[in-house]
């Protein structure tokens, strides 16, 4: 009995120390790939796209919960809230896919259909796992392609 209680001490130990010296470091929000509009319908447009997370330790890092604005063309289409549970392996992206419809009228107006529409996407990601709960910040900026005037 005691032999097992010392050799579980040392391991927990070890762990304690590996982790200590060796913290690891939060997933990465790396940016947005693949936006693509979409025409549904006279009246509805959709916007799709990837957005990639590094896990830049070595070993599993957990993302679970995304909340996040959409706004094109200064109008805010959607907000997406989702909560899931992904262990993004080390060293490794992970990429998170969404659409969002929205009433084309509201967005590309009759005397503003530009040839490039502005995309913002704000908000933050994260994981709520005991001992690795933390958030950080998703910020893009960019422009896309309007074909569906």
């Amino acid at each position: 009995m005691k032999k097992t209680s010392v050799v579980i001490l040392i391991f927990l130990v070890f762990i304690a120390g590996y982790f200590y010296f060796n913290k690891p470091q939060r997933a990465q929000f790396m940016g947005v790939t693949g936006l693509t509009l979409v025409k549904i319908s006279d009246e509805a447009g959709e916007l799709r796209g990837d957005m990639i997370f590094h896990n830049p330790n070595k070993m599993r890092s957990q993302l679970g919960k995304i909340v996040f604005d959409v706004v094109l063309n200064g109008v805010t289409i959607g907000k997406i809230n989702d909560n899931f549970t992904e262990a993004i392996k080390g060293e490794e992206d992970f990429h998170y896919s969404f659409q969002v419809r929205f009433p084309r009228a509201e967005v590309i107006k009759g005397d503003s259909a530009e040839t490039t529409l502005p995309v913002t996407i704000t908000g933050s990601a994260g994981s709520d796992v005991l001992f690795a709960n933390y958030t950080f910040p998703i910020n893009y900026s960019g422009t896309i392609k309007n074909l569906i005037r």
